[in-house]
């Protein structure tokens, strides 16, 4: 009797867009303590979200991430990598004025393998 083995590699790749596109370069003419909201939605747009922290206090999310994923199965398990560029604006507004914000850009890469048991 003869045993046959056969195995099966595959390989999808998956590329993702998610949040809202925003210039970051206009990000330096945010001035903290001058800057309104008007003049905020002028430069960048709408926010991807909006949270209320207070009453009188408010955290706008502006966020815009590009991935591509690539899921591979092969004789060590299943292999998923991804890699991309992201883009996340977190500002904090009180009575309607610009307080503070962080930036924060580049890209990124991860990676998660599942072994065989």
């Amino acid at each position: 009797m003869t045993l046959i083995c056969m195995t099966l590699i595959g390989c999808v790749t998956r590329t993702t867009i998610t949040g809202r596109e925003f210039d970051a370069s206009k990000i330096g003419d945010i001035k903290k303590t001058v800057t309104t909201v008007d003049e905020l939605i002028g430069l960048l747009g709408q926010p991807f979200s909006k949270a209320v922290k207070s009453e009188d206090e408010m955290i706008w999310y502006y966020s815009w991430v590009k991935a591509t994923s690539t899921s591979r199965v092969g004789w060590s398990g299943p292999n998923v990598k991804t890699e991309g560029y992201k883009k996340s604006l977190e500002i904090l507004i009180k009575n309607d004025v610009v307080v503070n914000y962080t930036f924060d850009e580049g890209p990124f890469q991860t990676e998660s393998r599942e072994g065989s048991k």
